[in-house]
């Protein structure tokens, strides 16, 4: 067994690596989002995308953009913290973000939906159903939400890949 190898397995996983490495990624998106939203915008106008579904697609490649990139730094920020295990400490990220938002989430559906309930009280702007009109939205948006997290995952194990890839020893 090389030397390596049997160091990694006594560290383990460096969760502050992880946790760190999300508040990167959590950055990069918010820095990310716009510039990127602008650049793909541009391009798809120079195409000659003007809007309706155009819109909603370059909206969507703007958001796998975004994600790839903003993971794939995540990924990097953690794996070069914890100094080995890149791959893992880059996809933990991805996984940590994802329980995040979930919990996020059922917290505030859990917090809306007594607020949703009061008598006199409506929310006309609000959907509350998938419009009808629009034959295989949900099919659409379940492949899209698909090749976010494809992307988010790919982004993560990449950047997390190249701490070992640089191998930079520390003292």
């Amino acid at each position: 067994m090389s030397e390596r190898y049997v160091r990694e397995e006594e560290l383990g996983t460096s969760w502050i690596s992880v946790i760190f490495g999300w508040l990167a990624a959590l950055g990069a998106s918010l820095i990310l989002s716009s510039i990127i939203g602008l650049v793909v915008s541009a391009i798809f106008a120079t195409l000659g995308f003007r809007g309706g579904t155009e819109a909603g697609t370059t909206s969507l490649v703007g958001l796998l953009i975004t994600f790839f990139l903003s993971f794939l730094a995540g990924g990097y920020a953690a794996g070069r913290m914890a100094s080995h295990s890149g791959t893992k400490h880059g996809l933990l990220v991805v996984l940590l973000a994802l329980i995040v938002t979930l919990i996020l989430a059922l917290l505030g559906a859990a917090v809306a939906t007594p607020l949703v309930n009061i008598p006199g009280v409506t929310f006309s702007n609000v959907p509350t159903t998938l419009p009808e009109e629009i034959p295989g939205l949900g099919i659409v948006l379940s492949v899209w939400g698909l090749l976010v997290l494809i992307f988010m995952f790919v982004g993560g194990a990449i950047g997390g890949q190249w701490d070992a890839k640089t191998d930079r020893r520390r003292p």
